[in-house]
């Protein structure tokens, strides 16, 4: 399903016409891997949201960024660089280390209360998922609506198509009896502008960030955030409501060790990002074994960030990084009550229900909890 576009007198399918002459010196292997996409992606209903229907250019970024250190006196890296098809793929093996609980957190919380979550979410509703990854938790949910007969449209909103393709192409035709599923391709803020015309706001709307995405935002970007997200849902004539998860854990061992797992996944995650941003700049800036990854607890901000090191000099356009020198790329802070409160009080919502994960408290918090807000009218 895609938007129409202004007819024109000529359409060349310069796309296509590059695929088959890659084709024509490709292995056989290859082409029928290709084609086996091709009607993969047309089995699965995506929609292009994108501003422009272009992908989202980051090189401005990436060279504002390094060309001279913020107020903190940091270089930095656009965090959009992690969110690739190969970061997509990457941080899906950093959920399945034993060390990173907060999947397992997450996954816990939807099999002891996903009916209670269903039940709050109307029939007829838009059910979006900020960020969706893998499927792996989100299906829980959708089968807990789907038992209970609700008609809804779940969305899945990211990055990459690939991965869409991939991740929906899971739930089989007949998985659902009820639950329709369908694929957005954009970012966040195309996503917004998508719920909020016209066609969407006769219609319920559940805003889902199930994953601990919150953590990468600082309190005032978070704030901004759900702000503009309040300000949308506001025009919903038949209610609305967000489904945020946010990490309570403030034990230190436990956060490092997530971020910093024995097997090397996220580190691997995060060295993508160079991969991807010689890609964004069309040429190799960044040798990977010029770098390495280091995170670090911080406790009076109560979060975990993680850095690109160089392990040798290295000039960039002019810039030139020292050897050590840390390139920030991604917090991940964790939310206590009375940060969680500040959030829906300054987000212009209200928290109706907390789900906390079972049997694992740090500091006398959830180490994961849900909040389940309406739109504050």
């Amino acid at each position: 399903m895609t938007e129409a576009l202004e007819s024109k007198p000529v359409n060349v399918d310069f796309e296509g016409a590059i695929g088959r002459l890659s084709n024509a010196t490709a292995s056989p292997r290859k082409i029928a891997r290709d084609t086996q996409r091709e009607k993969t992606s047309a089995a699965v209903d995506i929609l292009d949201i994108r501003a422009g229907g272009v992908p989202t250019d980051l090189a401005p970024a990436i060279r504002q960024g390094l060309a001279k250190p913020d107020a903190r006196g940091l270089r930095y890296m656009p965090s959009l660089l992690l969110w690739d098809e190969q970061g997509l793929k990457a941080f899906e093996e950093v959920t399945y280390s034993p060390q990173y609980y907060l999947t397992n957190a997450e996954i816990n919380v939807l099999e002891n209360h996903s009916r209670a979550i269903a039940d709050r979410i109307k029939p007829g509703s838009i059910v979006l998922e900020l960020g969706s990854g893998a499927l792996r938790k989100i299906r829980i949910l959708l089968k807990a609506l789907d038992d209970q007969g609700k008609s809804v449209d779940y969305y899945a909103l990211d990055l990459d198509r690939n991965e869409l393709v991939r991740t929906l192409s899971q739930i089989k035709p007949g998985t659902f009896k009820h639950v329709r599923c369908h694929g957005l391709l954009g970012t966040y803020e195309d996503g917004r502008t998508w719920l909020s015309k016209s066609v969407n706001t006769w219609r319920p709307r559940c805003v889902l960030s199930l994953g601990s995405t919150m953590g990468s935002f600082t309190h005032s970007e978070a704030r901004e955030f759900w702000q503009a997200w309040s300000n949308t849902l506001e025009r919903s004539s038949e209610g609305a409501q967000i489904i945020v998860g946010l990490d309570g854990c403030k034990d230190e061992a436990k956060v490092f060790g997530a971020y910093n797992d024995r097997e090397g996944a996220n580190w691997r995650f995060v060295m993508n990002s160079l991969d991807h941003a010689n890609r964004q700049l069309g040429y190799r800036a960044f040798n990977c074994v010029d770098w390495t990854v280091k995170g670090q607890w911080e406790a009076q901000e109560g979060r975990h960030t993680q850095y690109l090191v160089s392990t040798k000099e290295v000039d960039f356009e002019g810039t030139h990084l020292k050897k050590g020198e840390k390139i920030f790329v991604v917090h991940s802070h964790k939310w206590d009550e009375s940060e969680r409160r500040w959030l829906w009080q300054e987000s212009n919502l209200r928290e109706e229900k907390t789900f906390a994960s079972r049997g694992q408290e740090y500091y006398g918090m959830p180490e994961l909890s849900w909040a389940l807000a309406d739109h504050r009218y």
